[in-house]
């Protein structure tokens, strides 16, 4: 197989996986904000709109560096990146999993730590070239 068969193959589909959970985050945010503002009317929300706003365009950020990304490997600048990039994610994900624990329901903490667990993973895999 070639230089970075797996890791292009794990990058693209976690990627894939990360912009569903972003896309997934803010409908789910939408509604919840809207539903806010229909049953109290007098609550200006106008900071949380922005702050629900640049997590879900961090999210989809993540998710398309991810995805595309892993195909400029190559490069040696862009492997330390990727493989750094990889672990804080990995990193974010697993503390997010034991900071929402018994809150988002049990198959979305699942999904959370799995997430996690395949950035470090996919980290690993970059520095060993696989």
């Amino acid at each position: 197989m070639q230089e970075y068969g797996y890791t292009k193959t794990i990058g693209v589909t976690l990627g894939v996986l990360t912009i569903i959970v972003a896309i997934g985050f803010g409908i789910l945010s939408l509604i919840g904000m809207s539903l806010s503002k229909a049953l109290n009317g007098t609550q200006n929300s106008s900071s949380m709109d922005s702050s629900v706003l640049i997590v879900f365009c961090l999210l989809l950020l993540c998710g398309f560096i991810t995805a595309f990304e892993s195909h400029k490997l190559k490069y040696k600048a862009w492997k330390m990146f990727y493989t750094g990039f990889c672990l804080l994610l990995g990193i974010g994900f697993v503390i997010i999993f034991f900071v929402s624990l018994g809150a988002l329901g049990s198959k979305n903490e699942i999904f959370i730590l799995c997430m996690g667990i395949i950035y470090f993973v996919l980290s690993y895999l970059v520095r060993k070239k696989k």
